[in-house]
């Protein structure tokens, strides 16, 4: 990509000495080395491999992922009423309910600050569009893996509120002949309620929360059943992944400009480019093609809730502890996986730290920030021209956070080139709505 750009720019503008001496730049702004810094930020052709999904790149897998994706059937009762319905409902949320497609698979509804579904969640709903480009899930990294992330979401108590046992149930009821042409071993017969031997797996259940609570449908189980029902739920976050490694959105006005396109950006979001790299030092941890260094940093963002929320803190034992993590008997390659997680522990150093978001498609997914708190792109600009938060968090912010003196019109530029970064639409394969089966048996 580099190197074909350069040979467009060849016969726009040379980079070098002219006939007086003096430096010609690149469109009149860049230098030759801050222009390669440039390039490093346009999209690569696709996500990283995974080795501990061997269905990732699969396209049938991917497809029927995207219909779990859109599907809603097996969740759990909402706790509290909502523009979804009564206290009480089941079968209300998906994952469509907090990452709408046409929202570049965030959270678009009008109260979004942090996201409903079963319940109010801690967080705002990330976009899901170029995120398996990260190398960990979540805004703190509670998940190592994409999969990882899709086998447990359909029992989290305030997304979807479900359980493993409903939703292998829910696959026997409407997706059994789409699951065993995919998936070896074939859904138990014993799933089918008529079974002989129904008994071994309830109609609901999942793992008790913690050691101490009573004893469940779940612990009641054969071990071996619940290995059974494990390989199908590591199996639909296999789906998840696959299907979210499509949602790629590329040819951002900034990816143009970049390849050579010089038309592509505004003056002011040039401006803007310049600021980024320069003064303004964005690219100090917005790097890369996702324009994130793939770190986690405590920025001292100002906390409303009650106790804080930790950030990595909370998340890394929930990617160390888990039973799907990459390192798991569930994972196609446990070594790659537990390579990964070795060396990552839970220690004071990382308290309320947060991942660096990636900034593409930032003006269809407000508000930002983890927890919705910065309505605006003006507003995140301005909080880190203030040099981040000052009180209100947990642990300890950042040194890299510094005041970055910008004036008003400098804010103003840098917006602009941040509103830049968006980029098209996810192809119509992977966005509209699928057919979803009813009662096929």
């Amino acid at each position: 990509m580099r190197g074909s750009a350069f040979c467009a720019l060849a016969v726009l503008v040379l980079a070098g000495c002219g006939d007086d001496g003096e430096t010609q730049l690149i469109d009149g702004l860049f230098t030759e080395a801050e222009w390669d810094q440039v390039q490093s930020f346009v999209l690569s052709d696709g996500p990283p491999p995974n080795p501990t999904n061997r269905y990732a790149d699969n396209e049938q897998v991917a497809a029927f992922g995207k219909k779990l994706f859109f599907e809603k059937r097996y969740s759990g009762p909402l706790t509290v009423e909502s523009e979804l319905g009564q206290v009480g409902e089941t079968g209300k949320v998906g994952c469509i309910t907090c990452h709408n497609p046409e929202s570049y698979f965030s959270d678009s509804r009008p109260d979004n600050q942090t996201s409903m579904g079963a319940a109010r969640t801690g967080r705002n709903a990330p976009s899901l569009v170029n995120v398996t480009y990260y190398e960990w899930g979540n805004w703190a990294g509670a998940h190592d893996t994409f999969w990882k992330q899709g086998a447990n979401t359909p029992e989290t108590k305030d997304n979807a509120a479900g359980n493993r046992l409903g939703f292998a149930h829910m696959l026997w009821d409407h997706y059994r002949d789409e699951y065993n042409e995919l998936f070896d071993p074939d859904l138990d017969p014993a799933l089918d309620p008529a079974h002989p031997d129904a008994s071994r797996f309830p109609p609901e259940g999942k793992p008790k929360s913690s050691a101490d609570a009573p004893d469940g449908p779940w612990e009641m189980m054969d071990p071996a059943d619940q290995i059974i029902i494990n390989t199908i739920m590591a199996n639909v976050g296999k789906s998840f992944e696959a299907y979210e490694r499509k949602l790629v959105s590329k040819n951002s006005p900034f990816d143009r400009y970049a390849q050579g396109d010089f038309s592509a950006l505004t003056a002011s979001a040039k401006r803007g480019l310049k600021l980024f790299i320069g003064k303004a030092a964005c690219d100090a941890c917005h790097t890369g093609s996702t324009f994130t260094d793939q770190k986690f940093h405590n920025t001292g963002v100002m906390q409303s809730r009650d106790p804080f929320d930790q950030g990595r803190y909370d998340d890394i034992p929930k990617a160390v502890n888990n039973t799907f993590n990459g390192a798991s008997m569930y994972s196609d390659d446990p070594v790659a996986g537990a390579a990964k997680l070795e060396g990552v522990v839970q220690s004071d150093e990382v308290r309320g730290q947060f991942r660096t978001k990636s900034l593409r498609h930032l003006t269809a997914t407000a508000p930002y920030m983890h927890d919705g708190s910065l309505a605006t792109l003006e507003d995140v600009v301005r909080f880190y021209n203030d040099g981040g938060g000052t009180t209100g968090f947990p642990g300890t912010k950042s040194g890299l956070l510094v005041p970055l003196n910008l004036s008003s019109s400098e804010i103003s530029d840098l917006v602009a080139f941040l509103e830049a970064l968006t980029g098209e639409q996810v192809a119509d394969e992977w966005r509209l709505p699928p057919t979803l089966p009813a009662p096929a048996h």
